[in-house]
């Protein structure tokens, strides 16, 4: 069986393409990204722009013709805060639907938390110790922690790349007095983050996709005796980040452009995720930083393998079981 799961996020949308069978070991087959950038002019005005919509279009026609290409039986799609909190995003999602013939499911911060969560600790084994998982997104920041029994505490914030962006409009490179301003912002609208990670004494912080991609990439491509071997999970060395962390402070944006391993859709938004990662770090008192490869789309993959496993073979779906 054949399965597409499309995460149509603030800054990209994002397919994956696997195939399963009874062994329930997903074989991927294609993974893809697009710069739509939805959240790009309108994000903190509540509205997906005209622009936008012509970029999700765009991005869609490509997904779409992969996913046929592929022959997939079932697509899976979901989207996150930029849609979820625009006043035209029920609209979008209608267009979107009817256009391309895709059920759209808008998730709620809760359940974004929940996917990210099933999907990192695929990525990553975790033990008896409680860690923080971080998921950097567009338009919001989902934050877990849990360890390999339990999820003790999660939170949605709107706090995501683009509304920061927007908001702040730093310059480039971005002056010390607006790091403050934007470190301060973060400290009254998460205190109930830094009182649960010290609840729970977390040292650990895992770093779904996004940004933490892009970190480890800029890293492996910069520094010589890092090995980026392919994996599903990567350590950040602590002074390794603090480095590169000062790195991206100093850049403009056209040095970013040029720096090795740079993803193009981070350009902008990579300094304002340092900022966010660096004063994470700092105030929680975390000791060890890992990317786990896995996100969103994954969890919802090996959600959905676990709960249709019996169909495999039979040429059943979810909907003809009913």
């Amino acid at each position: 069986m054949r399965i597409s799961v499309i995460d149509l996020g603030t800054n990209t949308f994002n397919l994956l393409v696997a195939e399963w069978d009874e062994t329930g070991i997903p074989k991927i087959l294609n993974r893809s990204k697009y710069a739509t950038k939805i959240g790009k002019g309108g994000i903190n005005n509540n509205i997906i722009t005209d622009e936008a919509i012509e970029r999700a279009k765009s991005a869609l026609d490509s997904i779409t013709e992969i996913s046929n290409q592929f022959e997939v039986s079932k697509t899976l799609a979901f989207a996150t805060s930029a849609i979820r909190s625009a006043e035209n995003g029920d609209a979008f999602v209608k267009l979107i639907e009817e256009k391309y013939n895709i059920c759209i499911d808008i998730i709620t911060g809760e359940r974004e938390a929940d996917l990210i969560f099933l999907g990192t600790k695929k990525a990553i084994e975790l033990n008896h110790e409680p860690v923080a998982i971080l998921d950097i997104g567009g338009g919001s920041n989902e934050i877990i922690i849990a360890n390999n029994q339990k999820v003790f505490w999660k939170n949605s914030y709107p706090l995501g790349m683009t509304r920061l962006l927007e908001k702040f409009n730093p310059a480039n490179p971005i002056n010390k007095n607006m790091v403050k301003e934007i470190e301060e912002y973060l400290k009254s609208q998460m205190a109930d983050l830094f009182e649960a990670l010290d609840i729970h004494s977390v040292k650990t912080l895992i770093g779904s996709s996004g940004s933490f991609d892009t970190i480890k990439q800029v890293l492996v491509a910069n520094v010589p005796e890092i090995n980026g071997f392919p994996t599903t999970h990567f350590e950040i060395k602590l002074k390794d980040f603090f480095k590169l962390h000062q790195l991206f402070l100093a850049s403009t944006l056209e040095e970013r452009e040029q720096m090795p391993g740079m993803d193009p859709v981070r350009v902008e938004l990579i300094v304002i995720a340092s900022i966010f990662i660096n004063y994470l770090v700092k105030e929680s008192g975390i000791s060890k930083l890992f990317q786990s490869s896995f996100a969103l789309k994954e969890g919802a993959l090996f959600e959905y393998i676990e709960k249709n496993s019996s169909l495999v073979g039979t040429g059943k779906t979810m909907e003809s079981k009913k």
